[in-house]
């Protein structure tokens, strides 16, 4: 069974002592509001659009594909490619064992001539889904079916390399209210292994570990390590 071995965190929750913030602070609080509005709903999207960050681009098609986990997604990347950490390397990554087919893109396109009614019912649609599907990771009262359906998805991911370092680490993306099963744990490993079967020579993948990025409301990041098995606790 999968169990966490270590953590760290970065950035502190403001206190009540601290100056205000500056105007970029705000600017990336208010793009992290905006995506956390619309994964959990709400109408207000007003608060600014992380369109307008020139690092987004690079997870814009992640973000679309796993809309769940967007602001995670955005936050961690920029954490591990400009944060404290600075990775050499940093990439997007939609790991699965059933990548997304042509008609799902074929479907998308014939959507063009429907009307502001229909598009709407299918939002909506889309929406309800979202909330009761398993692909919203870590709904409590989610079918059983978790390992398997995750398989079939996949889920957002970040592949990375730290400095000086000769293998790349797998880091999962999550907000602090996602929580995973066992079964979802299990399916991210086989995951992790399945595409480390398909790099190419010499692209070494850590299959030993992942890492889960928890982003809280404030903006703060902390890492877990996640191994499989039993692990001999490091001093």
């Amino acid at each position: 069974m999968p169990s966490a071995s270590s953590s760290h965190s970065t950035g502190e929750a403001p206190g009540p002592s601290l100056p205000g913030a500056s105007p970029h602070q705000l600017a990336r609080r208010q793009q992290y509001d905006a995506l956390l509005d619309a994964e959990t709903g709400s109408t207000s999207t007003s608060l600014g659009s992380p369109a307008a960050h020139p690092s987004y681009p690079a997870v814009a098609p992640l973000c679309k594909r796993y809309p769940t986990q967007a602001s995670a997604i955005f936050q961690t990347y920029l954490d591990l490619k400009n944060g404290a950490a600075a990775w050499d390397v940093v990439e997007p990554l939609a790991p699965s064992l059933h990548p997304a087919s042509t008609a799902e893109e074929e479907t998308v396109e014939d959507l063009s001539g429907i009307s502001d009614t229909e598009a709407e019912e299918l939002i909506q649609a889309r929406l309800q889904a979202l909330d009761a599907g398993p692909g919203r990771l870590g709904l409590v009262g989610a079918d059983a079916g978790g390992e398997d359906e995750l398989n079939k998805t996949g889920l957002a991911a970040i592949k990375g390399r730290r400095k000086d370092a000769k293998a790349y680490e797998i880091v999962i993306p999550l907000t602090i209210t996602q929580h995973l099963r066992p079964t979802q744990l299990n399916a991210i490993f086989s995951l992790v292994e399945a595409h480390a079967a398909s790099c190419p020579p010499g692209e070494d993948i850590d299959t030993s570990h992942v890492l889960l990025a928890i982003i809280a409301p404030d903006s703060t990041l902390v890492y877990y390590v996640v191994s499989q098995g039993m692990v001999k606790p490091v001093n």
